[in-house]
C-alpha cells in the first residue's frame, strides 16, 4: 500500500571517528576509521522510510555548500523527496560523532537547523497520512511553532523529542508539554520520559505521558527494547541481540519502523517488534547505508523469530 510521510526537522551531516580514547587537551590520537554520512534525526527518519518504501516528503533547510549538497544528493538518490529542504546562505548543520565501543558522544553545530523556523515552510505541501516532528531542543526558531504545526496538519503526528543539551530549562518543558495532547504516537527514549515527567520506572513513565494527552506511546529503552501503550493494551518487546557497529540514528530508524507499520495497520506489538527489528539492521553497519528494505527487516524477522 502507499503511504505518505512527511518529516520535519534537522539535517546535518555526521562525521564519525572511532577511537579508543579522547585526545589530552593539546595532544592528538589517531582514529581508526573516519567516515562521512548523512544526518539529523529528521534526515535519518525520513531516509529509513523511504528505505522502507514510504513516499517521503523532508522538510528542513541546509546549506548551499559541501555538506548541504553533499546531504540532499543522498537523500534524493535514495528516494526522500528534498524539494522543500531549504536552500541557505548559512552553514550546514554538522555533528562530530566520536565512537568509543558501544558508546558515543556528540560535538554539534546546529548551523542551518537553528534558523529553521515556520516561515520556510509552504504547509501546503504538508498533507501526508503522517507527519513527523523530531528534535524540538535543537530547532530554536520551530520550537514555538510546534504548537501550530501539529494544530494545522490534518494528518497523525509522531514526534521525538530528542535530549535536551541546554540542561532542560523548565520554560522549554513546559512547551512541551503544552503539545503532547496533539501527539498520536510519542517516541522518547527512557532518559527523555524521565525528564518530562520527573517520574522513574517504564510502568509510571507511560502512565503519566498518556495522562499528559499522549495517545500512543512507543517508550524506546535501548538494550532493554521498546514498550508501547495507548492506555488500554501495554506491550514490553524485547530487542533483538545483534552486534553493535554504531548505534547513531538507531533511535530514529526505530520510529520510522513503528510509524510504517501502524500505518500497514499493525496492531501496537507488531510495530514494536518491527521498529526493534529496523532499528536492530541499522547499528550493525555504520550510517544511511545499513538502513534495510522492507524486504531485509521482514527477511530479519523470519530468521530471527
Amino acid at each position: 500500500m502507499s503511504m505518505k510521510i512527511v518529516a520535519i526537522g534537522d539535517v546535518n551531516v555526521d562525521l564519525i571517528a572511532s577511537v579508543e580514547d579522547l585526545p589530552k587537551r593539546g595532544r592528538q590520537v589517531i582514529t581508526s576509521d573516519f567516515q562521512i554520512h548523512g544526518g539529523g534525526c529528521a534526515a535519518n527518519f525520513a531516509f529509513a522510510c523511504a528505505k522502507l518504501g514510504a513516499e517521503v516528503k523532508l522538510f528542513g533547510k541546509v546549506g548551499d555548500d559541501l555538506f548541504g549538497r553533499y546531504v540532499l544528493a543522498m537523500l534524493g538518490n535514495n528516494g526522500v523527496d528534498v524539494s522543500n529542504v531549504l536552500l541557505s546562505d548559512e552553514k550546514t548543520g554538522a555533528t562530530v560523532a566520536i565512537v568509543q565501543g558501544a558508546e558515543r558522544s556528540f560535538i554539534t553545530y546546529r548551523g542551518t537547523n537553528a534558523t529553521f523556523s515556520i516561515s520556510d515552510m509552504n504547509f501546503e505541501e504538508l498533507r501526508a497520512d503522517l507527519a513527523h516532528l523530531s528534535s524540538f531542543f535543537l530547532l530554536e526558531a520551530l520550537q514555538r511553532d510546534y504548537g501550530e504545526i501539529v494544530s494545522s496538519v490534518d494528518s497523525l503526528v509522531s514526534f521525538d523529542p530528542g535530549w535536551d543539551p541546554f540542561g532542560w530549562h523548565p520554560e522549554k518543558l513546559r512547551q512541551l508539554r503544552g503539545i503532547l495532547p496533539n501527539i498520536d504516537i510519542f517516541f522518547p527514549n527512557l532518559d527523555e520520559a524521565r525528564r518530562i515527567t520527573g517520574k522513574r520506572g517504564p510502568q509510571q513513565l507511560i502512565a503519566e505521558l498518556l495522562d499528559l494527552g499522549v495517545k500512543t506511546i512507543a517508550l524506546k529503552m535501548g538494550k532493554k527494547g521498546s514498550m508501547v501503550s495507548d492506555g488500554k493494551t501495554t506491550t514490553r518487546v524485547a530487542a533483538f541481540d545483534v552486534n553493535a557497529v554504531d548505534t547513531t540514528g538507531a533511535g530514529d530508524v526505530f520510529d520510522a519502523g513503528f510509524v510504517v507499520a501502524y500505518l500497514s495497520g499493525k496492531d501496537l506489538s507488531e510495530c514494536a517488534m518491527f521498529a526493534n527489528a529496523t532499528a536492530a539492521l541499522s547499528i550493525g553497519g555504520i550510517g544511511w547505508s545499513a538502513y534495510g528494505t522492507l524486504e531485509d527487516v521482514n527477511d530479519f524477522l523470519v530468521k530471527e523469530l
